[in-house]
């Protein structure tokens, strides 16, 4: 009797460790975890938390940048502006000043004194979408990504950090005749440059005292 006791206590204790040894898994969490699936959530964060501001802080003046353009168009887009794809559009990360001269609903046309002449901007404040804010950072290499989706997912990601954190508070606060500071995207056609009209895809705004 004894005996039998005690192989069934050694029983249940082989049972009990083999019991603690194994656990169980959502088959899709290892299939993702296998597959190296990216999270364009974290990657994203950290360009903005880290990498981001440091770029947004050494943009080229708007201004400076259409000087550099007008003087020598070639060597003015490989040094200040970039792009992940082929083609004639070319997108540089700048900071300007101006006035805001009329508050829409998606926009704010923004006025700059440009030499002898005024500037007039667009300044996006509800449709912010495509590969501007990207391409302009110059942070992100295709090399990097196995796919097209990923790299789409690091611009969506990336624009919706403005949606929600930039611009509602700016929205709240600003008012027809503010100076306004932005840093952000533009975006140029090679083939046909032009300096009036175009759109600023803000990352950083300040209303000037």
């Amino acid at each position: 009797m004894k005996k039998l006791v005690k192989y069934i206590l050694i029983l249940l204790l082989i049972v009990l460790v083999g019991y603690k040894s194994v656990y169980i898994k959502k088959l899709s969490a290892v299939k993702n975890t296998a597959a190296g699936i990216f999270d364009a959530v974290a990657f994203t964060l950290k360009l903005w938390d880290e990498k981001l501001p440091p770029k947004l802080d050494s943009a080229i003046d708007l201004k400076q940048l259409i000087s550099a353009i007008k003087t020598n168009p070639p060597e003015a887009f490989l040094r200040y502006t970039n792009a992940i794809g082929i083609g004639n559009y070319r997108y540089g990360l700048v900071r300007v000043t101006g006035i805001a001269s009329v508050i829409n609903d998606d926009d704010i046309i923004m006025e700059v004194a440009n030499a002898d002449t005024t500037l007039r901007l667009r300044l996006a404040t509800e449709y912010i979408y495509g590969n501007a804010i990207r391409d302009a950072s110059k942070l992100v290499d295709i090399r990097d990504f196995a796919n097209t989706a990923d790299l789409n997912n690091v611009s969506e990601q990336l624009n919706k950090k403005v949606r929600s954190s930039i611009l509602p508070p700016f929205k709240k606060q600003v008012k027809q005749g503010d100076r306004i500071e932005v840093t952000g995207a533009v975006e140029f056609n090679k083939e046909h440059i032009r300096f009036n009209d175009l759109e600023l895809i803000p990352v950083r705004l300040n209303i000037v005292p």
